[in-house]
C-alpha cells in the first residue's frame, strides 16, 4: 500500500473540515431554527421568540468562534450542548427532557476534545425521537474521565404509542452516516482513536438504549 502524499493528506483534512462545518451549520438546522422563530412571532409568542433568537445567536457565535479550531475545551462544548438542547426543547414544546452532568473527577481537569462531534449526534437523537412520536422521552448525559480520554455516556428512554409502527427519517440516516464518516476521517487523519458503542433495550413499557462515546483528551 502506497503512502499518501502531503497534498493528498492536506486535501483530506480540508474535506474533513468542510464536512464538519456542514454537519453543524447545515441548511436543515438553520431553516428549522428560523422557521421556529417565525412561528413564535406570527403566533404572538414574543417571549419564546426572544428566548429562541437569543439561544440561536449564542450557538452561531460558538460555531464562528470555533470554525478554524480542530479542538474545543470541554467546558465550552458542555455549555454549547446546554444551549442547543434548550433550543430544541423550546422548539418542540417541551416534548422531551434532558440532563447533562459532569462526574466529579472531570471538574478538576482542563479537558480538550475534538470539536463539532457531539452536537451532530444529539441532533440525530432528538430529531429521530420527535419524528417517531416517542412519549416521555428522556436523555441523560454524563461526562467522565477515563485515563487520557473523556467518556460521554448518553442514556435515552421513551414510551412508544400502542400499535405505533417505528418510523425512520431518510435525513436521519443520511446525517448519521455523515457523522460516522466524520469520525472515521478523524481517526484516520488525526489518529484520535474515537470509539463508540450503541446498545438498545426494550421492555413491555419502556424502550431505550445507551450510547457510549470515547473522545481523546487532547489537552
Amino acid at each position: 500500500m502506497s503512502l499518501q502524499s502531503n497534498s493528498e493528506v492536506s486535501d483530506e483534512l480540508a474535506h474533513l473540515k468542510l464536512k464538519t462545518l456542514r454537519s453543524q451549520m447545515n441548511p436543515h438546522f438553520i431553516f428549522n431554527a428560523l422557521n421556529a422563530i417565525q412561528f413564535f412571532i406570527t403566533s404572538e409568542n414574543k417571549k419564546s421568540a426572544v428566548i429562541y433568537l437569543s439561544v440561536f445567536s449564542k450557538l452561531i457565535r460558538h460555531y464562528l468562534n470555533n470554525i478554524e479550531n480542530d479542538t474545543v475545551h470541554l467546558t465550552d462544548e458542555f455549555a454549547m450542548l446546554q444551549e442547543y438542547l434548550k433550543l430544541q426543547k423550546l422548539r418542540y414544546s417541551h416534548q422531551f427532557e434532558y440532563h447533562l452532568e459532569y462526574e466529579e473527577d472531570l471538574k478538576t481537569i482542563e479537558a480538550v476534545i475534538p470539536s463539532f462531534i457531539l452536537q451532530s449526534l444529539f441532533e440525530n437523537i432528538i430529531e429521530h425521537a420527535i419524528y417517531n412520536q416517542y412519549q416521555n422521552y428522556k436523555v441523560v448525559t454524563v461526562f467522565s474521565k477515563q485515563r487520557e480520554a473523556v467518556e460521554v455516556k448518553i442514556r435515552f428512554s421513551y414510551n412508544c404509542l400502542p400499535n405505533s409502527p417505528r418510523k425512520y427519517i431518510p435525513d436521519y440516516r443520511e446525517q448519521m452516516v455523515r457523522w460516522q464518516d466524520q469520525i472515521r476521517l478523524l481517526n484516520k487523519l488525526k489518529s484520535y482513536k474515537i470509539k463508540k458503542k450503541v446498545t438498545f433495550s426494550k421492555s413491555s413499557a419502556i424502550s431505550g438504549g445507551t450510547i457510549v462515546l470515547i473522545l481523546p483528551n487532547l489537552s
